[in-house]
């Protein structure tokens, strides 16, 4: 009896893991919207916070067609939602072509590997981007 309880507690927290709550949970800061010069797409330029006592905080970019809703979790600067990148900004060359500028957050070799993924392409928009120089400190 003792073996089906422990299962059954260890099957509803991993049901419960597996859920959506961060849809309404995580808090989002848009920091700039630039929408397609024909206004087919809009990139946003987000923070995102949340996770509870295991929290999170990154800064990213999504890009979606206008109709679509925002999805925190649908980005183009990297592979996690780690905390990686900084001082990003959007232009849009043209409407099916967006530039993407940053800076990496931090100098870890490794970080930097783990989470150097790009999304080329996204619903007829092609994505360049532009990793900003580091600045020196005085």
């Amino acid at each position: 009896m003792r073996t089906i309880v422990m299962l059954s507690i260890a099957a509803l927290f991993t049901l419960g893991c597996q859920n959506n709550d961060w849809k309404t949970t995580d808090k989002v800061e848009v920091i700039s919207e630039a929408k397609s010069p024909d206004g087919k797409h809009v990139a946003t330029v987000f923070s995102c916070s949340g996770g509870g006592a295991a929290g999170y905080l990154y800064t990213n970019v999504n890009l979606r067609n206008a109709a679509d809703d925002f999805n925190q979790r649908d980005f183009l600067l990297g592979k996690h939602n780690w905390n990686s990148f900084a001082d990003i900004e959007v232009r849009w060359k043209d409407a099916e072509n967006l530039e993407v500028s940053y800076r990496w957050l931090g100098d870890n070799p490794d970080h930097k590997k783990m989470n150097n993924q790009t999304v080329p392409e996204k619903g007829g928009v092609r994505v360049s981007y532009v990793l900003k120089e580091d600045v020196p400190m005085p």
